[in-house]
């Protein structure tokens, strides 16, 4: 005992910095475990739990299809979800891009407000280009924040000299 008691008196400052060195080792430990390897076993995190309570139902997609179809340039609908995104891809024939993006804004009455809050929405617009109509892809988004409206990305083509 006068041994560890000598020890102690003539090497205290180190003991008490060995103390220090080891709690934060163990903090680091901590931090990068719960960080960067984590316990969580989905691929995707949490940020889909909320998701599993709300699913898309069969019978909802059919709406928001039979809603798009009522329109006669409409060639064919497809309606998805993948995580938290309901992608709407819509195929015309014979349309105009401002007519086929009102068509696709159409399709926001249908869509339930609590899918609209769960939901971000993903809308594909496509139309083969023929010798009398010219074609288009656009892509257009409605995020959960937004209450009405779809933003449109911009499809102008560039030319080379620009």
């Amino acid at each position: 005992m006068k041994k560890v008691k000598e020890l102690w008196m003539n090497n205290r400052v180190m003991f008490v910095l060995a103390t220090i060195v080891l709690v934060c080792f163990l903090i680091i430990g901590v931090v990068v475990i719960k960080y960067f390897i984590g316990f969580n076993t989905s691929e995707y995190g949490d940020r889909l739990e909320d998701i599993q309570n709300i699913p898309l139902k069969d019978e909802d997609k059919l709406a928001i299809e039979n809603k798009l179809k009522e329109q006669e340039i409409v060639k064919e609908v497809n309606v998805h979800t993948q995580g938290k995104i309901i992608y709407v891809r819509i195929v015309f024939e014979n349309s105009s891009l401002e007519k086929a993006k009102e068509v696709a804004a159409t399709s926001l009455e249908v869509i339930n407000d609590e899918y609209k809050k769960h939901y971000d929405l993903h809308y594909t617009l496509v139309q083969e280009s023929t010798d009398t109509v010219a074609g288009f892809t656009i892509m257009g988004a409605k995020n959960i924040s937004n209450e009405s409206t779809i933003i449109w990305n911009n499809n102008t083509a560039v030319s080379e000299g620009e």
